[in-house]
């Protein structure tokens, strides 16, 4: 039986002593007017995923997929970020590097506080050899092949399971390729014994779909069952799977590769769904009245024939949201995103000199069926100043200087008159009445440069347009959502340097995308809707304080 010792090497290997090296070199480059004001951004370099989000001696840990050589993805490493409050955050020195013969990216995965007192990880382990043409011109003798593996740590330091991979070819169903098999999802269960969900390829269709493991120690794993397929409806491969339990109900989250529009309550392009199963109150008695492969077994069972009638629903609905994870702390489900859609990893901003940004930490809850998400609370103890106004809209533009902020947390409550869709008599048909109400704000304006929002109050279409934001890449520039009609609409905003993120009717929709060009002078708001009255509610936030290395 493999064996993990619970000892903590000091001996770091070349890879992650040169990673340290070069961010200790750089770190001090880069000055906090240049970072976000409440968001997190890499140390350096590149970031995407966010991994190993997880609450471990007294303090959050964060970490991520990182190169903190380029603004650009190549050989993951594992960032590392720490916090005692979920606001202010401490960089760490690079936790992984791709230092073993069995990877050359140290791909995602999550992290838990174990039974012994250590920081358990469980990631992917990517090994990747281009094809030699030289020697085959079909390009057959390339290798991509994805493990699971593992690595203990005291908070600071990891040692990698000198018997890694612990999930490989030989634990993975035959109808799946190894080439496409990552992401854990680990957590320990009620019976005491470890799961994991991971993500795979299946050979037939070449479509995702997710997969339950367990195991007694971490280390030797079998394959319980397949909770969730794709049938071609959404999207090709999935990634990053979180599977948690919320109110009772199980959540599986993926993030979707190659999303097609198909539906007003979807987006295309990568993105992120979530399939909501029914409550689940019998998973504490299957967990502590049965033994062993009953217990196991029976979850499994119970788990897939929930998650098979899952009702799915968009995460985020906006330019750049992918790949999110959760935790459960004081009973709150945490949940933290890449704001960066994967299609626009090369574009970066000229001269940057770090690309990626997480998401403002979001609460996860049940309104309904409806799985919705807010701001963590703690917003609240950077808020520096109050504006608070009423404001009836006039038929142009009007700019107000109160609310003038880059950095901010602006709430809108947004109704109409009654008679906003009027149908009049004309002969025997009816028509529309010229006098639809559409309710538009410009945020992080300043002359021509500014996100437009606007909501038709008849159609029940939100539109968020970053097209006149001053980028230079070609980027996805609009979303349309359906909120539905109606005489009020609630929209809360979280403005910041080069951010935003719009919670919609109390978070049953959110819109997140990314500003990177837009100038630090872009700072006016205006409104404009002949007939619209609005509540309005602007804090003005402190910058977050970030620990140096």
């Amino acid at each position: 039986m493999k064996q993990m010792s619970n000892e903590i090497s000091n001996k770091i290997s070349k890879k992650l002593s040169l990673a340290r090296s070069f961010e200790k070199a750089h770190f001090s480059e880069i000055q906090r007017q240049e970072r976000p004001g409440f968001h997190l951004s890499p140390a350096l370099g590149w970031l995407n995923d966010p991994n190993g989000f997880s609450f471990y001696k007294e303090e959050y840990h964060l970490f991520y997929q990182y190169n903190p050589y380029s603004t650009r993805w190549d050989a993951m490493h594992w960032g590392h970020w720490t916090s005692k409050d979920l606001l202010h955050w401490d960089y760490q020195e690079a936790s992984l590097a791709p230092d073993e013969d069995y990877e050359t990216g140290v791909f995602s995965g999550t992290a838990i506080a174990d039974k012994d007192g250590s920081h358990l990880i469980m990631y992917t382990a990517d090994y990747t050899k281009a094809p030699d043409y030289s020697t085959d011109l079909s390009g057959k003798n390339g290798i991509r092949r994805e493990t699971q593996c593992i690595a203990r740590g005291d908070g600071r330091e990891y040692q990698k399971f000198e018997g890694n991979p612990v999930l490989s070819e030989k634990d993975l169903p035959e109808e799946f390729t190894i080439e496409d098999f990552r992401d854990p999802k680990l957590w320990i269960g009620k019976d005491g014994k470890y799961y994991a969900v991971t993500v795979a390829r299946k050979k037939r269709d070449n479509l995702g779909a997710a997969l339950l493991f367990s195991s007694e120690n971490a280390v030797e794993w079998q394959y319980l069952d397949t909770i969730r397929e794709n049938d071609g409806s959404f999207g090709g491969m999935w990634e990053c799977p979180d599977f948690f339990f919320l109110e009772g109900r199980p959540v599986l989250s993926l993030s979707v590769m190659n999303m097609k529009n198909t539906s007003p309550l979807f987006r295309n392009g990568n993105c992120t769904v979530v399939f909501v199963g029914d409550t689940i109150s019998e998973e504490l008695k299957i967990s502590s009245e049965l033994k062993s492969k009953q217990s196991e077994q029976a979850l499994a069972n119970l788990i897939q024939q929930t998650m098979k009638q899952a009702k799915p629903q968009a995460l985020d609905l906006g330019f750049d949201f992918y790949a999110p994870q959760t935790m459960e702390r004081d009973g709150r489900r945490i949940m933290v995103g890449w704001m960066q859609a994967p299609e626009g990893g090369s574009n970066a901003p000229e001269n940057a000199k770090w690309y990626g940004q997480m998401s403002f930490p979001r609460e996860l809850f049940f309104r309904g069926d409806r799985l919705c998400q807010r701001p963590i609370p703690e917003i609240q103890k950077l808020y520096k100043d109050t504006v608070e106004l009423e404001i009836s809209c006039e038929k142009e533009e009007k700019s107000y200087a109160d609310l003038e902020d880059k950095i901010l947390d602006l709430s809108l409550r947004i109704s109409a008159s009654k008679d906003c869709l009027k149908y009049q008599e004309c002969s025997e048909q009816k028509v529309v009445s010229k006098r639809q109400e559409v309710f538009q704000m410009k945020f992080a304006k300043q002359g021509e440069n500014y996100v437009l929002c606007t909501y038709d109050f008849a159609s029940g279409i939100l539109t968020v347009d970053r097209s006149y934001a001053g980028r230079s890449a070609s980027i996805c520039e609009v979303r349309r959502i359906y909120v539905g009609s109606s005489e009020e609409l609630s929209l809360r905003l979280l403005l910041d340097r080069f951010s935003f993120e719009l919670f919609v009717n109390d978070g049953e929709q959110v819109l997140s995308g990314t500003l990177y060009e837009l100038p630090e002078e872009a700072k006016e708001i205006s409104f404009q809707g002949e007939g619209i009255h609005l509540q309005v509610e602007k804090h003005s936030l402190k910058e977050i304080e970030l620990g140096a290395l």
